[in-house]
């Protein structure tokens, strides 16, 4: 996960009416040490570093000795249950795959005012987010990186589609720039399974990267397809070196 405040509350992903993210008070508290009670491990939160619609992001430090979890790691918490679930089960359903952000670790715990607060220990995106390192960097990258990249989301968003299930939310906020500019899929939040192959109701999208009929509401359900012109977006958006400007119809076609 990133190091991305500023970018993660200027977009976010939850309605079709593109609600921005509500700056929410902090979940947890730099220095704090939360202990799970699934692995053993703890963790010592250091500073905040992004926020969604479902939660906060905080940069963490793994106490104490693992040979599976990294030193340094994200603890992303939400005090939505169903979000923490999917994210939950979505990573260990992709569990080893090297193009998606790993999840470490899952269990719940009790905030500052008694509610219960579910936390997910994600791997740690060095460069953060593609819509940061692309607002950092202002270049675009080449098309033989940009494709051979995107290749490799595709790959991911195909271990996903075989099993029926749509990730819906496949913007320059949830792909992640990793060692070596390698890119990962991440943020699980609002995936849905598909009882068939006619899609789910389109209630949930990003207005940025989403098809204009789904977002005119010509049509009224979200499917593979749409996911995979998500990743068109992206492509356009890379070699443009640009993330927030939507890639028109014709030329994600062109550039696919």
């Amino acid at each position: 996960m990133p190091d991305s405040t500023l970018s993660l509350s200027r977009l976010t992903t939850r309605s079709t009416l593109s609600i921005r993210a509500i700056r929410r008070a902090p979940l947890l508290a730099p220095e704090q040490v939360l202990s799970s009670p699934e692995t053993g491990l703890q963790y010592r939160i250091e500073r905040l570093i992004g926020q969604g619609g479902f939660g906060q992001v905080y940069l963490a430090k793994r106490l104490g000795k693992s040979w599976s979890v990294p030193q340094t790691v994200c603890v992303k918490v939400n005090t939505r249950i169903d979000a923490w679930l999917r994210e939950a089960y979505v990573g260990n359903l992709l569990d080893g795959h090297p193009r998606a952000i790993r999840v470490y670790d899952t269990f719940p715990l009790i905030g500052f005012d008694g509610r219960a607060l579910y936390c997910l220990v994600l791997e740690y995106a060095r460069f953060g987010d593609l819509s940061a390192f692309l607002s950092r960097s202002g270049k675009g990258w080449p098309e033989a990186t940009a494709r051979r990249e995107i290749a490799a989301v595709l790959d991911v968003l195909g271990k996903l589609h075989r099993g029926q299930t749509l990730h819906r939310d496949l913007t320059p906020l949830n792909v992640f720039v990793c060692e070596n500019h390698q890119l990962k899929l991440g943020d699980f939040g609002i995936v849905r399974h598909q009882m068939d192959q006619r899609g789910i109701p389109a209630r949930t999208m990003n207005r940025l990267t989403a098809p204009s009929e789904i977002i005119a509401r010509a049509v009224r359900k979200w499917q593979a397809r749409d996911d995979v012109y998500q990743v068109g977006q992206l492509l356009g958006m890379l070699i443009r070196g640009n993330a927030r400007v939507r890639i028109h119809t014709h030329d994600v076609r062109t550039l696919t």
